[in-house]
């Protein structure tokens, strides 16, 4: 791909905004903020590299991917049935847990993520069985699995949730979570979820 539509040159801009805000606001080392910007580096068809950053705001969902030393793309989330889904019209990227699938008019690859089966802690092999309480990192608790889906309410850093159900949606490395929370029921994602006791498989780490 040679250009940028218009739309893809302000999407790239919008992306260059919010990284910089979040560089200047020094927030960049918040678990919060980490956990919403995440870098994944694949190994597709071949051994071609491809390195992905998803980034996650309460405004937007957005992938850039850099495959093979081509140009950066940047993609924008899209409704899908199952993983998460990028598009520009042209370039399309679909992830879920560990593999990806980058595709473009009759061409494509399957990718693995580097390091998927290596160094993971035991018990993030091991299912925990829900419902089960857990810590919300703060956060927007939505209607649906996915950033598409309205705003329910704004979670406290460090609030009580009960998690109820793990979806098959994913957000980068994350699914999301049917969860209930101010006694409504909701989802959230788990990348910004911490599991109290053993380690529920998708949050992003035990509670400390």
């Amino acid at each position: 791909m040679n250009s940028f539509s218009p739309l893809i040159a302000r999407l790239r801009l919008k992306l260059a905004g919010l990284f910089g805000s979040i560089a200047c606001l020094g927030l960049a080392s918040s678990p919060v903020f980490a956990a919403d910007i995440t870098r994944v580096e694949y190994s597709c068809d071949e051994g071609i590299p491809m390195i992905v950053e998803f980034l996650n705001t309460s405004q937007t969902s957005i992938a850039t991917v850099s495959h093979d030393s081509g140009p950066k793309v940047v993609l924008e989330q899209i409704v899908s049935g199952s993983g998460s889904q990028y598009s520009n019209g042209e370039w399309t990227l679909s992830a879920k847990g560990d593999t990806a699938h980058l595709s473009w008019g009759d061409g494509g690859h399957t990718c693995t993520r580097v390091g998927a089966h290596a160094n993971k802690p035991h018990h993030q092999n091991q299912d925990v069985s829900l419902p089960r309480k857990a810590k919300s990192w703060g956060g927007i608790m939505r209607s649906g699995p996915g950033t598409n889906y309205r705003k329910m309410s704004s979670l406290r850093e460090g609030e009580w949730i009960m998690i109820l159900e793990r979806t098959d949606r994913f957000m980068g490395d994350y699914p999301w979570f049917k969860i209930k929370a101010r006694g409504r029921i909701g989802y959230k994602w788990g990348g910004i979820l911490c599991s109290v006791g053993p380690q529920i498989q998708g949050t992003f780490q035990q509670c400390k």
